[in-house]
């Protein structure tokens, strides 16, 4: 049966395997020491997609007390001066004045779900910022996101 009309409500009340393939877009990091490092992962996505889970992965810290991470909406490398001005991936999770949304242990691999969050992301592409704080040596991150599509068809039995 055709869903491409319904409207999103509707069709986020389908059980998961609606949803059809998952995967993974990622990049890795390499982080200066206390420095805001900021990334965009280079896969497309969907201009609407349905967001299931984060990993950030921190790996090789010396002397950090803690990781700031912030994921946004961007057509491009966010930089200092425009960062603020982007989309947050996930809504609600700090004051918006803030710069980070997520603040985990120095060293840790962290998944952030599950959740099923709509994502209209336009022709934007997933990217944001990192910064290990008070952290002496250069480390090895790694940031990726778990999507599906929206489904467009689905068993007739579901309608």
């Amino acid at each position: 049966m055709d869903i491409s009309k319904w409207p999103l409500n509707r069709i986020m009340q389908l059980p998961d395997w609606c949803f059809g393939r998952r995967w993974w877009v990622g990049t890795y990091v390499g982080t200066q020491a206390d420095v805001v490092n900021y990334f965009v992962i280079e896969e497309s996505v969907p201009d609407i997609f349905v967001l299931w889970d984060v990993l950030i992965a921190a790996a090789g810290h010396t002397a950090g007390t803690h990781t700031n991470v912030t994921f946004r909406l961007c057509p491009q490398v966010p930089t200092a001066a425009n960062i603020k001005t982007f989309d947050r991936l996930m809504r609600n999770m700090s004051h918006r004045a803030q710069m980070y949304d997520i603040h985990l242990p120095p060293v840790s691999t962290t998944h952030l779900g599950p959740m099923r969050n709509v994502i209209n992301a336009g022709n934007n592409r997933i990217g944001g910022a990192i910064k290990i704080v008070a952290e002496t040596a250069n480390c090895e991150n790694t940031v990726a996101c778990l999507i599906s599509s929206i489904p467009r068809e689905v068993p007739d039995y579901l309608g």
